[in-house]
């Protein structure tokens, strides 16, 4: 089973945690809970994306870079393990990018790379942000959750990026880009994925 646990962004210090329904149907005889990270998950969470460093399908990330910027993770996991990931890259107030999808290879095949990307757009969505997109080597996945092929040149944001680190010696492999843009409500397709609990949508906190 699969169990939803997640935080409204807030610029107050305290945040409203939404309850989200279990859903059955994920295998293993240990819950598998979506929820942001924590500081605690550093460590793993740089493990678990530094797998995918050497084939391209991922920019390296210090332990510190991700620590920095802990609250932009959405994380799967078991017991203490965190199985998988994905980050918030905020561009502009209404602009961000999913990245640092990634999913530990025994738990390929079990839709957290999908759960742990919706995660990331409540996110988007807890912090008004309007448009997001992502970039992969692959179409399937993204046009899988609704995203539309689009040209990272709409995205001087992230070419401005891309210049800095090829400067710095950082080879980059090129990807597709896919684009989503978000809404208040949920979707019909996000919300045919997600258990009946979470299709009313979440009101901020106050």
């Amino acid at each position: 089973m699969i169990i939803y646990s997640f935080r409204v962004h807030n610029q107050s210090a305290s945040a409203t945690t939404l309850p989200f329904a279990q859903r059955s149907g994920h295998t293993g005889s240990q819950a598998t809970v979506v929820r942001p990270a924590r500081l605690s998950d550093v460590d793993q969470i740089h493990k678990l994306v530094s797998q995918y460093v050497a084939d391209g399908s991922m920019l390296p990330r210090t332990a510190e870079q991700i620590a920095l910027n802990i609250d932009n993770y959405v994380v799967a996991s078991k017991g203490r393990r965190v199985v998988a990931c994905a980050a918030l890259e905020e561009y502009s107030p209404s602009l961000a990018e999913v990245s640092s999808v990634a999913v530990s290879p025994p738990e390929h095949g079990n839709g957290l790379g999908t759960q742990v990307v919706l995660g990331v757009e409540r996110l988007a969505r807890s912090r008004d942000v309007e448009e997001i997109f992502a970039l992969s080597l692959t179409d399937r996945f993204f046009l899988s959750l609704d995203y539309a092929p689009t040209a990272i040149s709409r995205y001087p944001e992230k070419l401005c990026r891309y210049e800095v680190l090829t400067n710095a010696g950082v080879n980059l492999v090129p990807k597709r880009c896919f684009q989503k843009n978000l809404h208040a409500d949920w979707n019909v397709a996000d919300r045919a994925r997600m258990p009946a609990a979470e299709t009313q949508p979440a009101r901020r906190a106050s």
